[in-house]
């Protein structure tokens, strides 16, 4: 049963549709691994076992009359408690929800229950999603399966530690700074974050229920996953218009088969404007680099040229702040402003993102502009690669601390948002569609690591078969030891 729990959703899929395990043993197989192993991590808040039982059994009795639901037949998933779940308890760890059951899904939850998906429950996050760990002021701190004395991540946090435990086999997540990218990185697991747009957030919390989205741009829904078939998977089920998030444009979802991994073109880099990375994480990409190389992959070390990433930081920090500080009164700005950056010191995230809470139209459409010119900058250098390889984050899972210490890195302390999110934060203020790949057995590291695999907007599909390829080097996923 251990090995049933590590298998991807659709290889899941595939047996109960055969009938070699039901539903219902799925099920229940999950909730053991629950139960022996929450506890400790703190991954799952909400679980919702008698509907789940139910929906089980019609799953099976489905099955029996020849009949399939859909890609997810009767798999259990999890959904970041930030996303709306009909009947079932949704509080983006915030106390005015603590109480709050939603009278219905947010589009991504119903299209996975469309296609056959069973949710076993709600996961771990910071308070309205805003942090790079998980501490929420509601269900406190979830830990990392591989070490349980360091952080998850976030705000993705308890969704990423599920699946890397076998709690789950795919969860649905949020990423406005590498929600998705940092605690799939930390845990070890594959994470894609679409392109800008390619996925309604519709039913997301922030905003708060019954109030206007302020935030327009830089986010991005997408699945967290234990296979890049399942991250395959999860962009066909979820992406796509609804009725509600009218900025998605109904762009089809497109099969692209993998080519031979010697054809594609890979850029590299380690380093995004002087950002240090630990050992392992350059390790880790030079590996790599150099044995695509042999492989007879055209490889370079490279940027896209003219980009200012100080720039860029406080760009994506003046779009954000000034998205979020529309819904805020004016007392909430001026009080979020000063416990930003008394927490986060001074670097060009922050700035960007205090500027932005107090900015006007005018300073706003000033940093959208900025936006468009960065966007065009990198797309243009990615129009001749096939992807672009970076670090996820400055290393590798670091203890847990509080929100706002500085982190080391190779001895050096770093500002706490530059070292958890200045390197995804990129791709958030550009829109760019990254995979994360999990990389530690090119290192040998104890702890996991991922790299961003990086590709041109609206090309997610040809950005999945490239990492589809690159797994040939990179390799599956690897449990924890204990799990």
């Amino acid at each position: 049963m251990q090995d049933l729990l590590f298998l991807p959703a659709h290889r899941l899929a595939a047996l109960v549709r055969a009938r070699e395990v039901s539903a219902r043993e799925l099920l229940e197989a999950h909730l053991a691994q629950v139960a022996r192993h929450n506890p400790r991590l703190n991954a799952l808040v909400t679980l919702d076992e008698e509907r789940a039982r139910a929906r089980a059994l019609e799953a099976d009795e489905a099955s029996a009359r020849g009949e399939s639901w859909g890609p997810l037949h009767g798999v259990p998933i999890t959904i970041k408690d930030s996303f709306m779940t009909a009947g079932v308890r949704t509080t983006s760890s915030y106390k005015r929800l603590a109480h709050h059951v939603p009278t219905h899904d947010a589009t991504v939850v119903a299209r996975l229950k469309k296609a056959g998906g069973i949710l076993l429950g709600k996961t771990n996050l910071p308070t309205l999603t805003l942090d790079l760990q998980t501490s929420g002021h509601l269900f406190g701190r979830a830990s990392n399966p591989w070490d349980e004395t360091r952080t998850p991540g976030g705000s993705t946090g308890g969704g990423a530690a599920a699946v890397a435990s076998g709690m789950s086999p795919l969860e649905v997540g949020s990423d406005l700074a590498g929600s998705i990218r940092v605690p799939s990185h930390y845990c070890g697991v594959f994470g894609l974050k679409p392109t800008e747009h390619r996925v309604p957030i519709s039913g997301h919390i922030p905003p708060l229920p019954g109030r206007p989205r302020g935030v327009r741009y830089e986010g991005a829904a997408g699945p967290l996953a234990r296979s890049l078939e399942d991250l395959k998977l999860g962009l066909k089920l979820l992406a796509g218009p609804d009725e509600e998030d009218w900025d998605v444009p109904p762009v089809p979802v497109r099969d692209v088969p993998r080519r031979e991994l010697h054809s594609y073109r890979f850029a590299w880099t380690d380093d995004f404007g002087g950002l240090p990375v630990s050992r392992e994480t350059r390790t880790a990409l030079e590996t790599l680099a150099t044995t695509l190389e042999r492989l007879g992959c055209r490889v370079e070390r490279c940027g896209p040229p003219g980009v200012d990433y100080q720039e860029l930081w406080e760009v994506w920090g003046r779009v954000l702040g000034a998205e979020l500080g529309s819904e805020m009164q004016a007392l909430a700005r001026f009080v979020f402003s000063v416990r930003f950056n008394a927490m986060r010191g001074d670097t060009p995230l922050n700035r960007g993102i205090v500027r932005g809470v107090n900015s006007d139209m005018a300073e706003y459409i000033e940093a959208l502009s900025l936006h468009d010119r960065i966007t065009g900058q990198v797309e243009k250098f990615l129009s001749q690669w096939d992807a672009w390889l970076c670090p996820t984050s400055v290393s590798s899972a670091f203890p847990h601390l509080a929100s706002g210490e500085c982190i080391e890195v190779e001895g050096q302390p770093m500002p706490y948002l530059s070292a958890t999110s200045a390197y995804t934060a990129t791709f958030n203020l550009t829109g760019h569609p990254v995979v994360v790949l999990p990389v530690a057995k090119l290192v040998n590291s104890p702890l996991p690591l991922g790299i961003q695999v990086v590709g041109r907007r609206w090309l997610d599909e040809e950005l999945l078969a490239v990492c589809e390829a690159l797994t040939d080097v990179t390799g599956p996923f690897q449990k924890p030891p204990g799990y």
